[in-house]
C-alpha cells in the first residue's frame, strides 16, 4: 500500500500508469474512495451498449441485406401525420 497526501486544493497525484486516462471516483463511505480506470459511456448512450440493442441492430442489418434501397418521397411519407 502506498500513502499519498491530498493537497490543500483537494488534489491527489495518481501513479504514472494512469496518466492521460479517464477515471471515475466514487465515495463509498466516510474515508473510503474508489477510483476506477476505464472508458465511460454517457447515460444518454448506454442503451447502445446493451446486448438487446446489439441484437436489434443485427436483425436490422440482416433485414437490410435482403432488400434493395428504394427512393422515397418525403411529402408522401408526411401525409397523415399530426402536426
Amino acid at each position: 500500500m502506498e500513502v499519498r497526501k491530498v493537497s490543500s486544493k483537494s488534489q491527489l497525484t495518481l501513479p504514472k500508469e494512469i496518466a492521460g486516462k479517464l477515471v471515475s471516483m466514487e465515495i463509498l463511505d466516510e474515508g473510503v474512495i474508489q477510483i476506477k480506470v476505464g472508458k465511460f459511456v454517457p447515460d444518454s448512450e448506454r442503451i447502445f451498449h446493451t446486448e438487446a440493442y446489439r441484437n436489434r441492430l443485427k436483425k436490422f442489418d440482416q433485414w437490410m441485406d435482403r432488400r434493395d434501397p428504394e427512393e422515397s418521397d418525403p411529402e408522401e411519407l408526411s401525409k397523415g401525420r399530426r402536426k
